[in-house]
């Protein structure tokens, strides 16, 4: 009579891109979060490019050759709470982040949910995104099996209300590429009112 194997951990390659330095809040809170994470192995990638899609781009490769099941972008100005990735796995869905805030005074986020009020951001569990930012995001690796390369890239975007063109981000792009394949975004907003985007201030959902 065999023994049966025991189940191997759950393989998650945490992707930072970053310059030269990154934040100490961003290393103390990914450690901890690690720490309070079980039955998952970690592999710690980095890539410093001044192009962030460029980044973004080889740490899917690295990934790809750590054969790693999940892919956890996580950027080096991103302060996360302990249960991050415990909660993230826990909906089973293919993509899934946070819509964080962006680093200004004024209150704006950094992603764009498809129901587009205010008042859902207040809301617990899910919800369903249309844009997703890749700064703190968790995506299976079977998802870039479906998808062109590059999976991040920037593009000019047009507006139907007149001539001019805007600068799409690698994030919003790659949010249309996964969707034109097939899949859907979400955001977790029990982990989006904890999170905190490191700027000169830790903007938050509860900060002026």
């Amino acid at each position: 009579m065999t023994a049966n194997k025991p189940d191997l951990p759950i393989k998650i390659a945490i992707c930072f891109p970053s310059g030269p330095m990154v934040h100490v809040d961003f290393m103390i809170s990914t450690a901890i979060m690690m720490q309070h994470t079980p039955d998952v192995e970690f592999i710690l990638i980095n890539n410093k490019s001044p192009n962030i899609a460029v980044s973004r781009n080889a740490c899917v490769a690295m990934a790809q050759e750590a054969k790693a099941d999940y892919l956890f972008f996580l950027d080096s100005d991103m302060d996360i709470p302990p249960d991050t990735i415990t909660r993230l796995l826990s909906h089973d869905k293919d993509i899934i982040g946070v819509n964080y805030r962006k680093r200004t005074e004024n209150i704006l986020f950094s992603g764009v949910e498809s129901v587009n009020k205010f008042e859902d951001l207040t809301d617990h569990g899910l919800l369903p995104a249309l844009f997703i930012p890749t700064g703190c995001l968790l995506i299976r690796m079977s998802v870039f099996d479906h998808l062109f390369r590059p999976y991040f890239l920037f593009a000019l975007r047009d507006f139907e209300d007149n001539e001019e063109k805007a600068i799409f981000g690698e994030d919003y792009v790659f949010s249309v590429k996964a969707m034109a394949a097939g899949y859907k975004l979400w955001f977790d907003m029990d982990v989006t009112q904890k999170v905190k985007h490191i700027g000169q201030l830790p903007y938050t959902l509860g900060s002026d």
